[in-house]
């Protein structure tokens, strides 16, 4: 996506917060869920957000962690490593009313994963593009023991990544593709 001072924008689909809208500018590092596929995921979860203890890796706008927050999470912690995303979320976060459900931390995610000890119910995994991320992630994630029993991860990768990593401790329990991207949900076998 260039920037020609043309903003994007996404929406909260559901739930307290439903309709609000958030700019941002547009970045090639900048890839917001859609609302369209946002509503699926949310679709696929059901009502298992609310009161759940959510992470948002590779953050971006937070358009995953934001309408987690709004339906119902209890707590939101959201890891963004651009230093310029990061800080347009934390304005986003101010105008909810909501700070102590957030935590939103300026750091790689690979580095942070090694340092927390922290479990969630659910973890959405959206790493930049042919970066050969979301192995190393889902990897510290399952050695560390960071999502809970009953948790899921949401992982959004780009539609040719090879998946085979994936077989020997996740199930795959949905998944669908759209454009140059795939979207699943896993659990831990």
């Amino acid at each position: 996506m260039s920037n020609k001072g043309n903003k994007g924008s996404f929406r909260i689909i559901s739930g307290k917060y439903k309709g609000r809208k958030f700019e941002f500018l547009p970045s090639k590092d900048l890839r917001p869920t859609p609302d369209r596929l946002r509503e699926t995921l949310f679709n696929w979860l059901g009502q298992v957000i609310d009161r759940k203890t959510c992470l948002d890796l590779f953050s971006g706008t937070g358009s995953l962690g934001l309408e987690s927050l709004s339906r119902g999470a209890q707590k939101v912690t959201f890891i963004e490593k651009n230093f310029e995303h990061f800080d347009k979320l934390k304005g986003y976060v101010k105008t909810l009313d909501a700070i102590e459900k957030i935590s939103i931390i300026n750091k790689d995610v690979l580095a942070w994963l090694d340092e927390t000890n922290d479990e969630f119910d659910l973890i959405f995994v959206d790493p930049p593009f042919y970066e050969q991320l979301a192995e190393k992630v889902l990897l510290k994630i399952k050695t560390k023991s960071l999502l809970a029993k009953s948790g899921n991860i949401y992982l959004e990768v780009e539609k040719d990544l090879d998946l085979s990593f994936l077989k020997m401790d996740w199930e795959v329990i949905k998944e669908t593709c759209s454009g140059r991207k795939q979207y699943l949900l896993l659990k831990e076998k």
